[in-house]
């Protein structure tokens, strides 16, 4: 099981020399709006151990649209990762993962540089008006360095305003897996396409949704009739097969997170604004079945969520009323004062046991 016991964010995006120790298997990030919680987990895919500029590209872009329809350049998203308030470029993440050290940092700097038009996409040249000659554009060129334990990688990156994700080399197999759910994952449709490919992950998710009802049986993919494309479908007890987009977005919110579960079986989950979609009475029976599933897998887990109700519900889950001494909860709490960000990190016994004491600020 991968586990991360310390992180140091010491600049990214609005974040500057925040440390976070003693994490556990269940961490919950609260704070209030903009204090940097979904940062954290961006901070945290950074240090997949595959590093490399096509890992930074999947992490600038995971904040577009969940449609895929990217409004900015990769470019853009590119140069907002770094930290705004410093005229050095750089990005520098720590921790400790395993009992090892690991650290990815991306330094820098932007300049000025002369692109042979004939070089470029195709896409690109139809939006040109010129498309002889060369081109001027503003450019970034630096370093990627990451280390886990004695594994050490070096590569020297460019990116202009014309680069292209696709085509970027990937940079080897991760150690250990790390999986990101976004607030809207759910909504991008092909869930049950990527269940049904694995027995194992089937079993778990549709003891997931039969929370929801019991009546659900079965899932699975028919070709449509028209433009033969996939249809996802429920089989149900009473009313046959139904249509997945029949059912409402909870259904599909907590199919999408145990398949994450699963898929991250033996290391990360980030879970991003874990509430998007389920409602309040359902969270005692889906938390508990989240943070089982996660210690079934072996799999350590950060939650964000702007959610007091949600909070509750997930202590709930220790039941700390009736057993004195287990305790997977930390809770960490983000706030930002003057250009810092700084954490308090508790247990979840210690939160629950003065819930009235913390009021708004366990989520504030």
């Amino acid at each position: 099981m991968a586990m991360i016991k310390e992180l140091n964010i010491n600049h990214f995006r609005g974040i500057n020399e925040l440390t976070i120790n003693s994490l556990g298997s269940v961490n919950l990030i609260v704070g209030d709006n903009n204090c940097g919680k979904t940062s954290v987990l961006e901070a945290l895919q950074l240090l997949r151990t595959s590093g490399g500029l096509a890992n930074v590209y999947r992490i600038a872009k995971q904040r577009e649209s969940i449609f895929g329809m990217s409004a900015n350049s990769i470019y853009e998203n590119f140069i907002c990762m770094f930290p705004r308030d410093r005229q050095e470029l750089s990005i520098d993440i720590s921790g400790i993962c395993n009992r090892r050290p690991i650290s990815f940092v991306l330094q820098g700097k932007q300049k000025e540089i002369l692109l042979d038009t004939k070089e470029l996409d195709r896409s690109v040249l139809r939006q040109m008006e010129d498309t002889d000659g060369e081109l001027g554009t503003e450019a970034f060129e630096g370093t990627i360095a990451f280390s886990y334990g004695e594994l050490e990688k070096h590569e020297k990156i460019e990116v202009n305003r014309y680069s292209r994700v696709s085509g970027t080399p990937m940079n080897g197999k991760d150690e250990f897996n790390i999986v990101y759910v976004s607030p809207f994952e759910h909504l991008r449709g092909n869930v049950i396409s990527l269940i049904v490919k694995n027995d194992g992950y089937k079993e778990i998710c549709l003891k997931a949704i039969q929370l929801f009802d019991s009546e659900i049986e079965d899932m699975m993919v028919f070709r449509s009739d028209i433009g033969n494309r996939p249809v996802e479908y429920l089989k149900h007890k009473r009313l046959g097969n139904m249509p997945l987009s029949t059912y409402g977005d909870g259904i599909k919110k907590v199919l999408m997170l145990s398949n994450a579960i699963a898929m991250s079986a033996g290391g990360v989950l980030l879970i991003d604004e874990i509430e998007t979609a389920i409602h309040k009475k359902y969270y005692d029976d889906i938390f508990q079945f989240i943070v089982k599933a996660c210690k079934t897998f072996d799999v350590q887990v950060f939650i964000t969520t702007h959610s007091l109700e949600a909070i509750d519900g997930l202590l709930e889950t220790q039941d700390y009323g009736h057993q004195k001494a287990e305790d997977s909860i930390q809770v960490v709490t983000l706030k930002r004062e003057d250009n810092r960000t700084y954490s308090r990190v508790l247990s979840g016994r210690e939160v629950a046991a003065n819930r009235e004491a913390f009021g708004f600020e366990v989520r504030l």
